[in-house]
Order: structure tokens, then C-alpha cells, then sequence
């Protein structure tokens, strides 16, 4: 399969929309985007892809722009895809009724406030073993339910633990 990669000189729009997402061409030589913002006000599940295709060119979702979903009172659960690398600043913060999300393996930074004030988040797996406390924002998970489950790579358990509580999960 030969996919158009998009080149700079193409005349690539700097915002691209592929019908359910907004999307921000923030690397057009690699054909990276951002992930802006749903168009589908009234959809309760989203599933961010790995990858997306506009106009017949292949963009890798690398990121989730900060505000992307700020105060979204209608969904209720989060898959991240695989190419996800960074989750914005107040990204999910007030989605009130977000229940559960899976955080992708290849995430290295979540920045501050991104799941500020999920109060009903009832699951967060979180897949990825590239996370350090500095590259997680402060309160990313501040008010988060004292209930919630985090789902933990193995391998780094006791280490993330620490860290998810530091940002705001609950220590029970």
C-alpha cells in the first residue's frame, strides 16, 4: 500500500477534519496531528485511533490538545490510541460523568489538570511504562473519586503508584 504521505508543500491545511474530530497538523513532514476537539457534541464513548485519513493522507494521532474535551458533561469513556504520546493541559478536566479510560503504551506526558475533576471516573488503566512524576502535570487527577481503580503496568507498579497519587489519585 503506497499512502500519500502529506508534504509541507503541499498546501496541507493546518486544521484538518475527518468527520468525527478536529485535527491540527503540528508535523506535516511525518504527518503527525493533534487531536483538537470531537465534533459530535453527543458522543459518550470516544475512541481516539492510531492514525486517521483526510483526503486520502494517513496523519498519526500524536497528541490530545489541551481543552480538547474541557467540561464534555456527555462522555463517559476515553480509549486512547496507540500513537498518543502526550495528553494536553485541562484536557478532560470537568467531564463530569467520564467513567473510565484507557491510557495508551506509548504516553510520555500528561499535563496538568488533564483529568481535573472526573468526579465519576471509576477506571484508568494506564498502559504505558514511558512516565515519569515529572512528565505527569500537576493535579492531573486531582479531584478524582476516592474509589476510583487505577489499572497498573506491572513492571512499574510500585513506582506509578506513588507518582498517581502524588497527581491527585486517592491512596486508598
Amino acid at each position: 500500500e503506497n499512502t500519500p504521505v502529506p508534504t509541507p508543500d503541499d498546501d496541507t491545511p493546518t486544521t484538518l477534519d475527518d468527520g468525527t474530530a478536529t485535527y491540527e497538523v503540528t508535523d506535516a513532514e511525518n504527518g503527525n496531528v493533534t487531536y483538537v476537539a470531537p465534533v459530535n457534541s453527543e458522543a459518550s464513548t470516544i475512541t481516539i485511533p492510531d492514525s486517521v485519513i483526510i483526503n486520502g493522507a494517513t496523519y498519526k494521532i500524536t497528541a490530545i490538545d489541551e481543552n480538547a474535551f474541557k467540561n464534555n458533561t456527555v462522555i463517559k469513556k476515553v480509549i486512547i490510541g496507540n500513537n498518543v504520546t502526550t495528553i494536553g493541559k485541562n484536557a478532560f478536566l470537568g467531564c463530569k460523568n467520564l467513567k473510565t479510560v484507557t491510557l495508551s503504551k506509548n504516553i510520555t506526558s500528561i499535563s496538568g489538570k488533564a483529568f481535573y475533576g472526573c468526579g465519576k471516573l471509576k477506571t484508568l488503566t494506564i498502559k504505558t511504562n514511558g512516565l515519569t512524576l515529572k512528565n505527569i502535570g500537576k493535579k492531573a487527577f486531582g479531584k478524582t473519586p476516592v474509589n476510583i481503580t487505577v489499572k497498573l503496568p506491572k513492571k512499574n507498579f510500585k513506582v506509578y503508584k506513588s507518582m498517581v497519587i502524588k497527581r491527585g489519585i486517592s491512596k486508598k
